[in-house]
């Protein structure tokens, strides 16, 4: 047996070119296992860290805590780290929003500055009592502007209700009808701030939505707190897998009942009222949870767009191991095909099956040994520059620094090097049979591997009189070695039905994610009432401006109708016993003749055959109702009607009560929406602006904005609408965060997706340009004889177009089905249609005709530029 592998240590180093390819094909097999396994954990981490960089490091926040109390947390073994805030209060300010008419001045401590997701956009942090920090929104949103150097004077004091209260932030402002204070600041102190720096909106544990005061921070130092404070608790890692269960103990509240209700388990009316009871009198008892990152750190899979990443990897890998084993089998294949006379000659003097079963697998295992760790190395050093060449171009989209991490993952090495071998062995197993089988009797007369029937050596007389002599000798080569060309073509399917098929899944993760960050279209909105015609006119010049990169001018009306025209799907559904007589709503919408337009032509309809008809969406998300409450939720259409119904029914002024009789032919069904109303979600009827203005009435109007620069818009159209009544909404941070996270997300998607392509085009350049090094003599026997360079370059391109039909013949339906089939398990259930992959289709067909023009150009090439006298003699390669 030691003679046997000191045979085969020998014959790798005299066919080192051979070697090499095998060792390429293991490495590249472990390195996409690794970058793919890399690029996940790097993924999850990066998610870890937007998620710490937009809502702060904290897993709890305990609100209006006393300073004693929230010591008492820092000595809580299952808590990492307490970060500190104090309300310093309340001033009134000339915020052109009326609800939102203050400022809250917040001391933040060292650890909290650095912590709670404070995000400059200029100038530094503060560093005593004297300095602020100013949000962006309160100029965007109360167009109050400050920059960095500006002093400010405010009168700071307690917020309190007419009732005596005292108000926080969690306290909505609501502004009276006429003009009377409801609450009104006390116990002023006047004091004057230094702006030094201007920082992104806080998170939303610092500041709510709702809030009626624009956060500005100051610095506070620990030893100077006192009174009540907000304390953010950062768990160990322990306990953030316990986190319900550690936050229960501290509020003092039994565990199963506060696990229970986390959990999405209903409470009893008895444990509903202990709970409340005991939350009441808790010190710690105003909290609330940072859940997404609780859950990224601790059950990432819980997460939609995490569990689809995961499933991305899954799935990948499986195709890396299954391809490579193709790939890498290939090579063993072609290398026992070199040597069938060498182990003809083993068998004849005594070498057993068993004998000649091992020496193929020392083989493998002294090409895995290099193939290996090289693999490992190239797939960290891969993954690694991914990140780096994704920073870089994400470097202009988050202000606050946000980059991609990479994370050396000890488990992506020991799945790479478990896979890798796993993937050896099962490509060297039909090998090593294969050899162990070999008679001497074979491979004297070289007779294994070449089949030969005169019936299906006759090639069509079209092959003859279209490509010739060469043509001929092509079309019978295929078919005398059938299994050299088999595998060729098995490797071109694989490829391609794995890129169509992981193709779809990945627009399907698309979807999903789109979905789930609810991305925003639009970074300004304006709602007015009860405009003047003049108003309105002037409200329309502002859609015009040079900034405006696009938009819509939304009216709405509510049209009631009578029957029951639920579809049964939805009915049966969401468990619906509706009367034929209830009277049903739907909304009628027009976004602006400019815009119909564009919606129509994006739907493939005339916008002239429209005008008078409207296009249906009534697709939706519907949950189904039931004792359990199990929360199970189905995408489909809510009503039956189809194109050429007409709805009748009448529609209400929200301000006169005038009711406007209406008929609206349904001129189209569809599931888009036009821009700007991606994210409304109710059933609408979206119409011409002429054909609403005849069946309604015009209220409310809004008007959505996409601009590059959103304060030099709303600067042009608060000027331009000066002295209107209208309500302005500048949402630009959500609209770049939500636009960014899509982003990131989408690369790691988008490099998946390369990953495929890379192991495709990696597959057939291997299986092709094999295949042809082993031709070599035939090729030179040929040329010998005399077949001319024009009849060997038509042999060459039948063998590229036979290769690639039968493939793709193949391939793409094979594609299609295992789509289908990961959409049937895995979206199926949620009523979101299969969509065909077009695209991924066409992009397959043409990569592969392509591809295999190339490889056998280049291929050719080598093979030209060979001595055909020492080729047709040579045995190794």
């Amino acid at each position: 047996m030691k003679l046997l592998n000191k045979l085969t240590a020998k014959n790798l180093r005299l066919n080192r070119k051979r070697a090499v390819v095998t060792v390429i094909g293991i490495m590249l097999s472990v390195a996409l296992i690794t970058a793919v396994a890399s690029v996940y954990t790097s993924g999850l981490q990066s998610l870890i860290n937007y998620e710490k960089a937009k809502k702060g490091a904290f897993h709890v926040a305990f609100y209006d805590v006393s300073v004693e109390n929230a010591a008492s947390l820092k000595n809580n073994r299952g808590i990492e780290a307490v970060d500190l805030t104090k309300s310093l209060g309340y001033a009134k300010i000339d915020s052109q929003n009326e609800y939102k008419p203050y400022v809250c001045l917040k001391g933040f401590t060292e650890s909290s500055l650095a912590d709670l997701s404070i995000n400059l956009v200029r100038g530094r942090l503060p560093q005593n009592d004297s300095e602020i920090l100013v949000p962006t929104h309160l100029s965007s949103n109360g167009r109050v502007t400050l920059s960095v150097g500006d002093e400010i004077t405010l009168d700071l004091g307690k917020r309190v209700a007419a009732d005596g209260r005292e108000l926080n932030q969690s306290d909505v402002y609501t502004p009276s009808d006429d003009g009377s204070p409801t609450e009104s600041i006390t116990e002023t102190k006047t004091k004057t701030y230094t702006v030094v720096g201007i920082t992104e909106r806080p998170a939303y544990s610092v500041e709510p939505f709702s809030a009626p005061g624009y956060t500005l921070i100051t610095y506070t130092d620990d030893a100077a707190l006192s009174g009540s404070v907000d304390a953010y608790a950062r768990f160990t890692k322990d306990g953030t897998k316990n986190a319900y269960k550690l936050t229960a103990a501290i509020i003092g509240i039994d565990e199963g009942v506060f696990t229970k209700m986390y959990g999405g388990e209903i409470l009893n009316d008895d444990e509903r009222q202990r709970l409340t009871n005991i939350m009441k009198t808790s010190p710690f008892g105003s909290f609330e949870f940072n859940a997404y990152l609780i859950t990224l750190e601790t059950d990432p899979l819980g997460i939609s767009t995490v569990s689809t990443l995961a499933y991305a990897v899954f799935i990948v890998i499986a195709i890396i191991v299954f391809t490579s084993v193709f790939c890498i089998k290939n090579s063993f294949d072609i290398s026992i095909t070199e040597k069938i006379r060498q182990y003809g000659m083993l068998r004849s003097v005594g070498a057993t099956k068993k004998q000649i079963r091992k020496n193929v697998f020392f083989e493998a295992t002294m090409l895995g040994a290099f193939g290996v760790p090289l693999g490992i190395l190239l797939g960290f050093l891969a993954s690694y520059i991914l990140i780096i060449v994704s920073n870089l171009l994400i470097a202009d989209l988050f202000s606050d620094g946000t980059v991609l991490s990479f994370v050396f993952s000890r488990l992506s090495v020991g799945a790479a090097v478990l896979l890798g071998i796993v993937t050896i062995y099962l490509s060297a197993f039909r090998s090593a049979t294969k050899a162990a089988r070999v008679t001497p009797l074979e491979a004297i007369r070289s007779s294994g591997t070449i089949k030969t029937d005169t019936k299906r050596l006759n090639s069509p007389r079209i092959i003859k009189k279209l490509f010739g002599m060469g043509g001929d000798i092509s079309y019978k080569n295929l078919k005398r070695n059938r299994r050299r060309y088999r595998t060729t073509v098995v490797s071109i399917i694989v490829s391609v039905a794995v890129f169509i098929s992981l193709s779809a899944f990945m627009d399907m993760a698309f979807e999903e994610l789109d979905r789930e960050i609810e991305r925003a279209e639009y970074n300004i909105s304006i709602s007015a009432y009860g405009m003047t015609a003049e108003e309105y006119r002037k409200l329309l010049d502002t859609v015009g401006f040079e900034q405006v990169q696009d938009h819509s001018v939304i009216r709405t009306a509510e049209l009631e109708f009578t029957g029951n025209h639920f579809n049964k799907e939805y009915s049966d559904w969401v468990r619906l016993t509706t009367a034929e007589d209830d009277l049903k709503y739907i909304s009628v919408a027009a976004v602006g003749d400019e815009q119909f337009e564009k919606y129509c032509r994006s739907l493939g309809l005339d916008f002239e055959y429209m005008r008078d008809k409207a296009v249906l969406c009534d697709y939706g998300t519907a949950q189904q109702y039931s004792e359990t409450d199990d929360g199970k939720s189905k995408y489909m259409r809510v009503y039956d009607f189809k194109k050429g119904d007409v709805i009748s029914g009448v529609t209400e002024n929200a301000q006169t009560q005038n009711r406007t009789d209406a008929q609206i032919e349904v001129g189209a069904v569809s599931e888009e929406k036009p821009f700007g109303m991606r994210n409304w979600s109710s059933a609408y009827l979206f119409v011409s602006d002429e054909l609403f203005d005849r069946v309604a009435e015009t209220y409310l109007v809004n008007v959505v904005y996409k601009t590059d620069d959103s304060t030099k818009l709303q600067d042009e159209i608060e000027a331009h609408l000066q002295g209107m009544s209208y309500r302005l909404t500048n949402n630009d941070e959500n609209y770049r965060q939500s636009n960014n996270l899509f982003t990131l997300i989408g690369i790691f998607l988008y490099g998946f997706i390369i990953v495929i392509s890379l192991i495709g085009i990696t597959n057939i350049f291997n299986t092709i340009t094999t295949n042809m090094e082993l031709r070599r003599p035939e090729f030179a026997m040929l040329r010998s004889v005399g077949m001319t360079n024009r009849e060997f370059n038509r042999m060459i391109r039948l063998e590229s177009l036979f290769m690639g039909t039968r493939s793709l013949v193949f391939g793409v339906p094979i594609g299609v089905i295992l789509a289908y089939l990961i959409y049937h398990y895995m979206a199926s259930e949620s009523g979101y249609p299969f969509r065909f992959p077009t695209l991924a289709v066409i992009i397959a067909v043409a990569a592969v005709f392509a591809l295999i023009s190339l490889i056998m150009a280049y291929s050719m090439s080598k093979i030209k530029k060979q001595n055909m006298i020492e080729t047709i003699r040579n045995e190794n390669i």
